[in-house]
């Protein structure tokens, strides 16, 4: 097969905003097409953002209508990458025929990101918006805007800050596990988990997110708390866990109705699960690195980062939530479950599961907040900017 004469791209924008009080950059009157009698396909758009001298372009490239943006588009020229100065008529050259030569669609579509670096270090923004939730029964949920960590948490970073915490009045049930530094952090109890995200806010002079008392005057650090809603700066600069609605919304990256973060279907060599066939082990645990699957994964693949640029929301580990497990409750803008319960909710699959538990909307395991397992970890968010 040979690449179409003409290549229309229909174009998704995916904009990451900066941090609080700063503008977005914003792209706008995207044109392409494929240059005629050549492989290669001219993008062009406007970008302007009034506070950044340069801002970072990415784009990521769909075969199938948006289903899945995994063309193996790396060769770009132009105005693409790091310094790309805002203006109109920018240009991004994609050189198909280096890339995907000898094949064609008539349903592509770009993906066109643009950054100016001041989002919270290693974390993606997840605009605010309303998502389908689920999947038996569905229902429609606004989430206000929020950051998330676009990788799980490694077992270097927890050891750093857990290092930290231990000298600034922090206790923890036991020290947390992992196959390897930039392994994900995994046998953590969700009290552990909530204690650290507090204990990274500090180390960062930030404010923490979860306290012993509905008036938010003592610091979350000690022993096993039963926390309510009451007790955590929903909004604040400190981190936390997202809820069970953040975390299927940041999961779906932009995406409606797809069973996985970025489309339909699943390869070993998109994501870690049961019998996926990558090639790590250690004393049974069969975690990836974070970010493992970014093109250089075995299988061999593409870049798996979905649209809002997270790694792994499904497979490699579970990931702790903030909700107690229950039915849905009938709050439709930022719920977050009742203020009891028995089990703490974990979302995302892991490396022993089959692949049904790694869809974005599985919500049917559940574990006790106090327990700790080989196949949970966690990521954790900032609210909203």
């Amino acid at each position: 097969m040979k690449l179409l004469p003409r290549f229309l791209l229909l174009v998704l924008l995916l904009l990451l905003t900066v941090a609080a009080h700063a503008a977005a950059p914003v792209v706008s009157n995207v044109r392409a097409a494929q240059r005629p009698g050549t492989k290669l396909v001219d993008i062009y758009y406007d970008l302007a953002d009034a506070d950044s001298v340069t801002v970072t372009v990415a784009i990521a490239l769909s075969g199938d209508g948006g289903a899945n943006y995994n063309l193996p588009a790396a060769t770009f020229t132009g105005d693409y990458g790091a310094g790309v100065t805002p203006g109109t008529n920018k240009r991004a050259v994609w050189n198909a025929g280096a890339d995907w030569n000898g094949l064609f669609t008539s349903r592509g579509r770009a993906r066109v990101l643009a950054e100016d670096g001041t989002s919270p270090f290693g974390m993606a923004f997840i605009p605010a918006g309303s998502f389908v939730m689920g999947d038996a029964p569905l229902r429609s949920v606004v989430v206000s805007s929020f950051y998330l960590d676009r990788f799980e948490v490694t077992k270097e970073l927890w050891d750093q800050v857990y290092q930290w915490s231990v000298g600034n009045g922090y206790s923890f049930d036991q020290q947390a596990s992992g196959v390897a530094a930039n392994h994900p952090v995994q046998t953590v109890s969700w009290y552990d988990v909530v204690k650290w995200c507090n204990a990274r806010s500090q180390k960062e002079n930030r404010t923490p997110a979860y306290y012993t008392d509905a008036a938010q005057t003592l610091i979350y650090k000690t022993g096993n708390v039963d926390l309510t809603a009451a007790m955590v700066k929903w909004t604040g600069r400190g981190y936390r866990l997202p809820t069970e609605a953040e975390w299927e919304k940041a999961a779906r990256g932009g995406q409606a109705g797809n069973e996985y973060p970025w489309g339909n279907t699943i390869t070993g060599s998109q994501a870690n699960y049961s019998a996926s066939g990558d090639p790590y082990s250690t004393n049974g645990v069969q975690t990836t690195p974070v970010g493992y699957y970014n093109g250089s994964q075995i299988p061999a693949g593409v870049d798996m980062a979905n649209g809002y640029g997270l790694y792994d929301m499904a497979g490699n580990v579970w990931e702790w939530c903030w909700d107690w497990y229950a039915a849905y409750d009938t709050t439709l803008t930022d719920p977050r479950g009742p203020d009891s319960g028995s089990d703490r909710m974990i979302r995302g699959g892991c490396w022993l599961d089959d692949t049904g538990y790694l869809r974005c909307a599985s919500r049917n395991i559940n574990r006790p907040p106090s327990n700790r397992y080989s196949f949970i970890g966690f990521r954790c968010a900032l609210g909203q900017p």
